[in-house]
């Protein structure tokens, strides 16, 4: 729910460059070999289980943008019993449930009898073996992540779940039959569109489907998996939600305490109770909405004063409790009071009371300083993307949406709900009640960090999260025994209709259509003429349509890029950096009057007259 200070993708195309990434199984094998000494090296940090590690050999970045990993020193941190064999080309590991075989200069490995194809080859150079970063998570079912603004490298172990509830065996042929068809279709949507992100499905205290789908770094052929870690935006405000109630049970807060008693200076704060920050009735704005937001410095947003004082003074948009309107500047200052009610930061409070005690140990604050926490990058786009930095939003909303974590992290907070570990029954009754419809007639309401609402398939708890790079979202059907975590690194995906498909494979019904690939078809000139010319919006500016060699290209005034428009019919079509479709407006008699650009996972539509 978090939205960009600017009207979505399409704007920002008009003010960067975007370098488009496609997915890596379409790109050529990256075979160069690169001098060491002519290679960044020197920069570059690498932490093996969470503890910085000093090699003899240094990784490089080659000239591919690749980043290559000195194989001997790494794996005496990860197979201390394994032993390497170099005969000429050929090089063997060998150990304790390890049988690793492949030649340098050779994308192909086998792993334990697994053949894998890297998309950068192996090589020896000056002697010593290097590998890309992909090897580790292929050959050795690593965790693996690259970070290209800090130059770290991480590498970690995956961890043994240890909870009966993630090792409980399907046994009912229909739940095996339900998870088989939950599989197939994330597995053709990744293929059709591209997605890619970790998944978690369970019913009846069963886990359908739990495991990784795409790529969590395009650019290193990194793939997800279920314990990737991924900022989860507003999702955050569910725990700051916990956090409040739990402090309200033990009589250190109320939820009709005015906001002045904790912000003194705060105007009108003896109006705004925490009630209001809990349900969006405050009228207080969206710090993140505001002009120049997005032009402060990261590091000063980690002073929640600073973040504060970036909108306080602001006017309310509406007299407090009258209506709802959704704001993080709220949720940041629940994150304010809980510091300064519980004597903690936000983090070491969460991590306390919350995270340790669920055995939660893959959740928490985004950054710490500079260095990112997570392990998969962000990315926006489609069917091509572009990595994304979510530095700014997640520094600028402290308990609104700088939390990451996994989807199995979420399960056993999912699991946590259904019980008293954290608060009391009464309590998490009171989290769940509706009190505010978030729109009339929508029939979706607002409780205390979730959204509640009836459907065609029964009563409904959830919340999303967006924020640049990221989009999650987790939905408890509490009457079905029914709960969907879905973690993805694509911003502003359209995550509700996923999330609906998932609910009724898992509950038994045929009402979806499996994912296929967009149809491209061939257009005349005669036809694409008619659509080429000057086009003037409000919100995207004038945009330029041409057609050159029969394909039909939309720009922007003002930049060198073009992003083809790919046909899906005579007058709809689409781009592969951009989830959405683009039509053609026509008159009585036929004639372009106008484009329109639909972008579903915004929740936005763009229109542009033609001008000549």
């Amino acid at each position: 729910m978090i939205k960009k200070c600017i009207s979505g993708l399409l704007v920002s195309l008009t003010l960067v460059t975007y370098s488009a990434v496609t997915p890596v199984s379409a790109q050529a094998i990256d075979g160069t070999v690169t001098d060491i000494t002519a290679s960044k090296t020197s920069s570059i940090v690498v932490k093996i289980n969470d503890k910085t590690v000093t090699l003899d050999q240094k990784p490089y970045v080659n000239s591919n943008s690749k980043v290559m990993m000195p194989l001997v020193p790494i794996l005496k941190q990860i197979r201390s019993d394994a032993v390497l064999q170099v005969k000429g080309n050929n090089i063997t590991i060998k150990g304790s449930n390890v049988n690793v075989t492949f030649k340098s200069g050779d994308e192909k490995v086998t792993a334990n009898g697994k053949a894998i194809t890297l998309s950068t080859i192996p090589i020896v150079n000056y002697g010593q073996v290097f590998v890309p970063l992909e090897f580790f998570s292929e050959a050795f079912n690593q965790l693996v992540d690259w970070d290209s603004t800090t130059q770290i490298v991480k590498i970690s172990d995956m961890k043994k779940n240890t909870e009966d509830s993630f090792n409980k065996q399907l046994v009912y042929a229909n739940d095996k039959i339900i998870a088989a068809k939950l599989d197939d279709y994330l597995t053709a949507l990744q293929k059709s569109d591209n997605f890619h992100g970790s998944v978690l499905v369970a019913k009846d205290g069963n886990i359908l489907l739990n495991r990784g789908y795409g790529m969590a770094n395009f650019e290193q052929n990194i793939k997800n998996t279920s314990q990737t870690r991924f900022l989860i935006g507003s999702m955050t405000k569910q725990f700051t939600a916990m956090a409040i109630m739990q402090l309200e049970e033990k009589g250190l807060l109320s939820e009709q305490d005015k906001l002045s008693k904790y912000v003194p200076d705060f105007p009108r704060g003896d109006e705004i109770t925490i009630y209001n920050l809990l349900t969006h009735t405050s009228g207080i704005k969206s710090l993140n909405e505001m002009p120049g937001f997005l032009n402060m410095k990261p590091e000063d947003l980690q002073n929640i004063n600073t973040a504060i004082n970036f909108f306080k003074n602001k006017p309310l948009d509406f007299k407090p409790g009258t209506q709802f309107e959704y704001s993080n500047s709220g949720y940041l200052l629940l994150g304010y009071i809980v510091e300064k009610v519980s004597g903690m930061n936000y983090e070491n409070y969460l991590n306390k009371n919350i995270f340790k005690p669920l055995n939660m140990n893959d959740t928490g604050i985004g950054y710490i300083g500079k260095e990112k926490m997570y392990n998969s990058s962000g990315y926006q786009g489609y069917l091509d993307v572009t990595p994304i930095s979510d530095e700014i939003i997640v520094d600028g909303v402290h308990g609104a949406g700088n939390l990451y974590s996994t989807t199995e992290d979420l399960y056993r907070w999912n699991m946590a709900l259904d019980t008293e570990k954290l608060v009391s029954k009464k309590t998490m009754d009171k989290i769940f009640s509706k009190y505010v419809e978030m729109a009339k007639g929508s029939g979706i309401y607002y409780g205390y960090g979730w959204m509640i609402a009836d459907g065609d398939n029964g009563h409904e708890v959830f919340h999303d999260g967006n924020v640049l790079g990221f989009t999650s979202n987790i939905a408890r059907y509490t009457d079905k025994g029914l709960s969907i975590i879905i973690l993805t690194n694509s911003g502003y995906y359209t995550i509700n209709p996923l999330t609906y498909a998932l609910s009724n494979i898992a509950l038994g019904k045929n009402n979806y259509s499996m994912p296929k690939a967009k149809n491209v078809i061939k257009l005349d000139d005669s036809i694409l003429n008619k659509y080429v010319g000057k086009y003037k919006s409000t919100d995207m500016g004038n945009i330029s349509i041409t057609n050159k060699g029969g394909h039909l290209y939309y720009s922007a005034d003002g930049t060198n890029q073009k992003y083809e428009l790919f046909a899906e019919s005579q007058d709809k079509f689409f781009m592969r950096i951009l989830y959405g479709d683009t039509t053609f407006d026509k008159n009585s008699d036929g004639q372009i009057t106008g484009i329109t650009i639909n972008m579903p996972g915004y929740g936005m539509q763009y229109h542009g007259d033609k001008i000549n």
